[in-house]
C-alpha cells in the first residue's frame, strides 16, 4: 500500500471510559438522543451495565457526525445484507465505516472514511486484561509465571485479531475461530487454509484510570443506606484492554500488515480518550440541537403504549431497584465525583 492511499483512508479510534458511577439522569438524556430504533433495543435491555455500554455504542456515531458538521438529517445508520451498520450520507463526498465493541468499563468505535468500498470492511475488539481465567482454572491462592503470562498475552491478542476479523466481515456470532488461523510472527492469516492477503491490523493495549466501588461495576448509587448497607468511597482503580481494529485495504498487497501500539509514532494520531463526563456534555449539545425531541405514542415490540414519552425508562430504572434489592447489591454513593468533572481517564497504550 502507499502512503498516498493510507492517507486517503486513515483509521481511526475512539474510546469511551465508563470512569465513574453514570447516574439515571445521564442515562435518559443520553437516550433521548437516539433514533426510535435505538431507543427502544436500550429500553429493552434488561441489565444496567449492558444497557450503559450499548447506549455510548449507539450514541459515539451522532457524535462523530456532528464533529464533521453534518446535519443530523443529513444522515441515517443502516445495515447491511449481513447485519453490519454504516452511515448513509448521500449528500457527503467521503462515507463513514465504522464498528463497535465493548467490554468492561470501556466502549470503542473504530472508524474511516473514504470511498464506501474502501471503509466497508472495518471492525474492532478488546477484551480486559486479566489473570482471572488462569486463576479460575488453577489453584486461586498461585500466581502465574512469566511463561504462563505471556501465554495469556498472546492468547488475547489471537483473540482480539479473530474477533475484529469477523466483525469486519459482518458475519453472525458463533463464527468457528478453529477456521481462523494466526502466524502473526510472519504477519500471515489464514482462513480455511488460504492466506488472507490485503488486510491491516492495528494492535495496541489501552490502560484506563476508572473510579470505582469496591463492590460494584458500575451501578450508581441509590441512597445513603440502601437496604441498610453502608456506602463506601470510589476508589481509582487501573484496568487494561487489549485493543483490535481491523480494515480491509486491498490492493496487491500480500499478506496481512501488523501494526503495534508500542512501534508506531502515529499512535496519538488516531487513537483518543473520551470520558463519560465528555459523553454526557456532547449528548446535551445534541439535545440543544433537536434531537432530544419528545417521541410521539408508538408501539414498539415489548413495550406497552403510555401516554408519557420517558415512562418506559422509568419502568426500566423500577426494575432494576427491584433486581438489586432482591441481590442484595450495595452501592456506592459518587457525590464527590459528580462535583470533578474535571476528572479525565488516563491513556495510555503499548503492545
Amino acid at each position: 500500500m502507499s502512503p498516498q492511499q493510507d492517507r486517503e483512508q486513515p483509521l481511526y479510534a475512539w474510546i469511551i471510559t465508563i470512569n465513574r458511577e453514570p447516574t439515571d439522569a445521564e442515562f435518559a438524556l443520553c437516550l433521548r438522543c437516539l433514533d426510535d430504533e435505538s431507543y427502544y433495543k436500550i429500553c429493552a435491555i434488561p441489565d444496567r451495565d449492558d444497557a450503559w455500554r450499548s447506549l455510548l455504542g449507539r450514541l459515539i456515531p451522532s457524535i462523530v457526525m456532528k464533529q464533521r458538521n453534518v446535519p443530523r438529517n443529513a444522515w441515517t445508520i443502516k445495515t447491511t445484507k449481513a447485519g453490519k451498520p454504516y452511515i448513509d450520507a448521500p449528500q457527503e463526498e467521503k462515507h463513514l465505516g465504522y464498528n463497535i465493541a465493548h467490554d468492561g468499563s470501556i466502549v470503542t468505535m473504530a472508524f474511516s472514511l473514504g470511498r464506501k468500498h474502501k471503509v466497508w470492511n472495518i471492525g474492532v475488539d478488546a477484551l480486559t486484561v486479566t489473570e482471572r481465567a488462569y486463576l479460575e482454572v488453577n489453584d486461586p491462592g498461585a500466581s502465574p509465571s512469566d511463561n504462563q503470562r505471556r501465554a495469556l498475552n498472546r492468547l488475547f491478542i489471537i483473540w482480539t485479531v479473530k474477533e475484529s476479523y469477523i466483525k469486519a466481515l459482518g458475519q453472525p456470532a458463533g463464527f468457528d475461530f478453529t477456521r481462523i488461523e494466526c502466524r502473526i510472527p510472519e504477519s500471515q492469516i489464514y482462513v480455511d487454509g488460504k492466506k488472507l492477503n490485503g488486510w491491516e491490523f492495528r494492535l495496541f493495549k489501552a490502560n484506563v484510570g476508572v473510579f470505582r466501588s469496591p463492590n460494584s461495576v458500575f451501578k450508581e448509587a441509590r441512597k445513603d443506606g440502601f437496604n441498610g448497607v453502608s456506602v463506601a468511597e470510589p476508589e481509582l482503580q487501573s484496568e487494561v484492554y487489549q485493543c483490535c481494529m481491523t480494515i480491509y485495504r486491498g490492493g496487491d498487497q500480500d499478506g496481512c500488515v501488523f501494526k503495534w501500539g508500542d512501534q508506531s509514532s502515529e499512535l496519538e494520531k488516531y487513537l483518543r480518550f473520551v470520558t463519560l463526563d465528555a459523553m454526557v456534555n456532547a449528548a446535551k449539545h445534541l439535545s440543544a440541537d433537536g434531537l432530544g425531541r419528545e417521541r410521539e405514542i408508538v408501539r414498539a415490540p415489548g413495550f406497552e403504549k403510555y401516554d408519557k414519552p420517558h415512562k418506559r425508562e422509568q419502568m426500566a430504572i423500577a426494575q432494576k431497584e427491584q433486581m438489586l434489592a432482591a441481590q442484595k447489591v450495595s452501592d456506592a454513593s459518587v457525590s464527590a465525583l459528580a462535583r470533578n468533572p474535571s476528572y479525565r481517564a488516563s491513556g495510555s497504550v503499548g503492545a
